[in-house]
């Protein structure tokens, strides 16, 4: 799912715990839930960055070798296919984990955290479960176990 669904539905939560609770801190907690977990995709590119794994869609070779920032850009930061897929904040364990803090403690930002967190995953398997092997793939331990090798936690056909 696209970052900007992330946000709004997030914001959406947010707003409603922010009306029932009237604490501040549930909408942060529903925002950083909802929406900043996808952090996690900032560091699987970082992995395959240095790996240097293949760029998304290849450099045009019509010219002189490119310079400057461009290259760069090109070189280090473009985004690339990911050979492994660790989406540590994507994973049922931290959900029930946060939950249970949650519980214990009874603190507004806890509590909305959970909630956004579980939207996200929600509409995250909602958009997705076709691509998966295994609806098992939330399971941060499932995909140890298989590596947090990509083809063996996506079908090929998504790949």
């Amino acid at each position: 799912m696209k970052a900007k669904h992330h946000f709004f539905s997030s914001l959406a939560l947010g707003g409603a715990l922010y009306y029932f609770t009237g604490d501040a801190a549930s909408l942060a907690g529903a925002m950083t839930g909802g929406f900043l977990i996808d952090a996690d995709h900032a560091i699987d590119q970082l992995w395959a960055i240095a790996r240097r794994a293949p760029l998304m869609r290849p450099v045009k070779k019509d010219g002189p070798e490119e310079r400057g920032p461009r290259a760069w850009w090109t070189r280090y930061i473009r985004r690339r296919k990911l050979v492994r897929l660790p989406l540590v904040f994507h994973s049922y364990e931290l959900l029930i984990a946060l939950s249970i803090m949650a519980i214990m403690t009874g603190a507004p930002f806890l509590t909305g955290l959970v909630v956004g967190y579980a939207l996200h995953l929600a509409l995250d398997i909602i958009r997705h479960h076709h691509e998966f092997r295994s609806p098992l793939f939330y399971l941060l331990l499932y995909r140890l176990v298989h590596r947090f090798r990509r083809e063996r936690l996506i079908k090929p056909e998504y790949l």
